[in-house]
Order: structure tokens, then C-alpha cells, then sequence
């Protein structure tokens, strides 16, 4: 920029803004290094160890990058989790579970959000009330419910017993075809104040059109949702993939356990369940196998990230 022609105080002036301007940018940047740091570091450490080899890790002198790249920690871990198997109980128990909860949840949010009724605000903070309550505190109920499922007695009634749902996949799928599971209330509040934000006068003009209030939801409410419907399926389906408490809970079968419970016993699976073990035996194919838990939402996330940002600031999650 020329500033010939300027007076000694435009000069400095101009001076002054653009240093300051300078000074900004430069603290975004090192604050936007700094924050990408703090949250990539463990990752970054994870893969750094996971690629380290035994002669490495006893190297005081490598810390990031290996000398010698090894892959065999990813076979070990690989092996270990049962992979294929792992992954496939996975897909059953985090898809099903995220497909009934778009449903269940749309429809329970668009019930509070549309209607008028006495007890909708009731309903609606007791649903908000199943989000402070730590899982563990309905654990014995609902095992002994899973373990003698019945339904008004009918099913004692048909098969002169109640079925045993343990260590099968229902205990996780069913409570979400009735809006119920994994942070269920969070998806509901979802909808509803996505619902909310609908216009009543396309609502009426369905209604005009002779749509009954299923068919207002189906044609009307449900096509305007995209953004809500893929927080919660992605969010229903992130969770579900990492949750191991559920799992472990009401499954016993080794082979169908699912990555994340696999991942939770890896140390053991590797050690045969001996108290002594090598840590540096140990750590590398843990990192591995964690990182090869996490790939798949990685990347579902790299496909549809730009999608996610827009719907998660749509549905109003963020401010």
C-alpha cells in the first residue's frame, strides 16, 4: 500500500491498525493451533504408540514419530477383537437401535410439540427428567424385566412361561421402538422443538387439504425434518457404537459381543486373563484396537461431517 502523501499521524495511525490487526489474527491462529492440539493430542499419541515397535518404545529418544513403523500391533489387535464378527454385532446394535429411534422419537416430539393436551408438560419434563438419570440406577429392574419378558401376561399366557431376553440383542433394540434407550429423551426434546419451529399455517393448510394428523406428519412434518432426523440417527448411532456398559449388561455370548465391549476386554483377550503382563506388550495393539473401534465412525464422519455441522445447527444444539 503506498503511503506517500499521508500525514505523520495518518501514517501512524494506519500503522497502529494494521499491527493490531496483525496481533489478532496471529492470537486466532495460535489460539485455533492450540485448541486443535488439545483435542488431536490423544488421538495423535494413540497412532504414534500403536506404530511403534518394542525397540521404539524402549528408545527414550523416540517420542512421536517410530523408527521403526510396525503394523503388527494392528494384526494383533485386529485378531484379538474378532474384527468381522465384532463389527457386524456392532452394525446390528447401533443402526437398528438409531432407525427406531428417528421413528419413535419423531413421533413423540411431533405428539408434544402439535397437540394440546393436559398433561403434555408433564410428560414432556419427565422426559427431560430420564436425562439425569444415571443408567445404573434402573440396571436390576430392567435385567430382571429382560430375564421374565412378558407383556400384561400375555405372553406367560400363550407359552405358559415368560420369555428370557438375556443374551440376545432385544434388550438393546426393543426399548427404542418405544422412544425408550439410549438417551432417549434428548432425541425427543430434539424433535419437538424442531417441530415447534414449523410454521401452523402449513399445518392447517394439510389439515385443509383433508391429511389426517398421521398424514400431516408423514407428508408435511417428517420432509421438512432432514436436519433433525440426521442429528439424531447420527448421534443414536455414535452412541450406541460406543456404548459398553448396555451390552455388557444383558450379553454373555463371546460371539456376540461387539466391538466396543471386545475393546473393553482386549487387555485381558491378549493376556489370557493373567495378572502379570507386559505393559509395553500391552499398550500398542490397546491403541491399535481403539483406533480401529473408532475408524468406521471416522469415516462416516469424514462422508458426512458437512452435513452433521448443518443439521446440528438447524436443530438449534448449538448456539
Amino acid at each position: 500500500m503506498k503511503l506517500s502523501g499521508y500525514k505523520r499521524e495518518e501514517f501512524l495511525f494506519i500503522v497502529k491498525h494494521k499491527f493490531l490487526r496483525f496481533i489478532g489474527i496471529f492470537l486466532r491462529i495460535l489460539l485455533f493451533l492450540g485448541l486443535i492440539y488439545i483435542l488431536l493430542r490423544p488421538v495423535m499419541f494413540m497412532l504414534s504408540t500403536a506404530l511403534k515397535s518394542r525397540e521404539d518404545l524402549m528408545d527414550p529418544t523416540v517420542v512421536w514419530i517410530p523408527k521403526n513403523i510396525t503394523f503388527n500391533n494392528f494384526i494383533l489387535a485386529f485378531r484379538s477383537l474378532s474384527f468381522l464378527n465384532s463389527f457386524k454385532n456392532s452394525v446390528i446394535t447401533s443402526i437398528l437401535p438409531a432407525i427406531f429411534h428417528v421413528i419413535s422419537c419423531s413421533m413423540i416430539g411431533y405428539g408434544l410439540a402439535r397437540f394440546k393436551f393436559k398433561e403434555r408438560e408433564i410428560i414432556f419434563a419427565l422426559i427431560v427428567f430420564t436425562l439425569m438419570v444415571p443408567p445404573q440406577v434402573v440396571l436390576i429392574p430392567l435385567y430382571a424385566f429382560y430375564q421374565n419378558f412378558d407383556i400384561l401376561g400375555l405372553v406367560k399366557l400363550i407359552r405358559g412361561s415368560p420369555l428370557n431376553l438375556l443374551n440376545t440383542y432385544y434388550p438393546i433394540i426393543l426399548p427404542t421402538i418405544l422412544g425408550g434407550g439410549l438417551r432417549s429423551g434428548l432425541f425427543i426434546y430434539i424433535f419437538r422443538q424442531f417441530f415447534r419451529g414449523i410454521s401452523r399455517e402449513l399445518e392447517e393448510a394439510a389439515y385443509i387439504d383433508g391429511c389426517s394428523p398421521f398424514q400431516t406428519y408423514f407428508r408435511i412434518f417428517i420432509p421438512n425434518s432432514i436436519p433433525a432426523i440426521t442429528t439424531v440417527f447420527l448421534f443414536s448411532l455414535v452412541w450406541h457404537w460406543n456404548d459398553a456398559f448396555g451390552p455388557s449388561v444383558y450379553i454373555g455370548d463371546f460371539n456376540k459381543y461387539t466391538l466396543s465391549m471386545n475393546l473393553a476386554n482386549l487387555k485381558a483377550i491378549i493376556t489370557g486373563g493373567t495378572q502379570i503382563w507386559d505393559p509395553l506388550l500391552i499398550l500398542p495393539p490397546q491403541y491399535a484396537g481403539a483406533i480401529l473401534v473408532i475408524l468406521p465412525m471416522l469415516i462416516l464422519y469424514i462422508f458426512t461431517q458437512k452435513f452433521f455441522v448443518e443439521s446440528v445447527e438447524r436443530t438449534g444444539i448449538v448456539g
